[in-house]
This record gives C-alpha cells, sequence and structure tokens, in this order.
C-alpha cells in the first residue's frame, strides 16, 4: 500500500507519530489530539475511517508494523511486549478517541 491510499493517517502519523514523537505530545492520546485540533468531526471520522480501513487491509500483524513503520512513518508503539494493547487494539482505540472527538 501507498500513503496516498491513506492520507489522513498519512498525514496524522507523519506529522505527529515520527521519530520524536515525544516532542510532539506526552502520550498517543496527546498526540492525537494534537493533530485533531481545529479539524472539523467530518474529517476526524474519515481518519477513523482510514484506521478501520488498515486494519482490514493488513491481516497479518508483521505486515500492518511494516506498513505504520515504513509507508506511514508512525515510530510510536504501544509496547505490547510492556503490557501494552497490541497494535490492532491500539489502532482501534484511536478511531474510537478520533470518533469521540479526540476529547
Amino acid at each position: 500500500m501507498s500513503q496516498t491510499e491513506y492520507p489522513h493517517l498519512s498525514q496524522m502519523f507523519g506529522s505527529f507519530f515520527h521519530q520524536d514523537w515525544d516532542t510532539e505530545g506526552d502520550d498517543w492520546p496527546q498526540l492525537v489530539r494534537n493533530f485533531a485540533e481545529d479539524q472539523p468531526q467530518t474529517e476526524l471520522d474519515a481518519t477513523a475511517a482510514e484506521l478501520d480501513q488498515l486494519v482490514a487491509d493488513f491481516t497479518i500483524d508483521i505486515s500492518l508494523d511494516h506498513e505504520l513503520l515504513d509507508v506511514l512513518g508512525c515510530y510510536y508503539s504501544p509496547r505490547p511486549d510492556l503490557g501494552g494493547p497490541t497494535v490492532r487494539v491500539w489502532l482501534g482505540q484511536i478511531a474510537a478517541f478520533l470518533r469521540a472527538g479526540a476529547p
């Protein structure tokens, strides 16, 4: 896949979840809030829909991880190895957060 297939995700991950993501916020909810700032709910819903599509398009976890890092520029990890959610669960959490207006 390519960034053009997920333009909202490319913008969000590339702009807020880059290598120095911790300069954009303390945790992923803050990063998403920063992304959502001044965006209409329709844009947040479109981004959430792209997250749903991303998860559906990549049924193999290693492929999903590759797409996030190498294509979309997402350097943040929910750290499932340290008790955090899996990447799929985390992406679902982001989608729900966006649909709720990133409160």
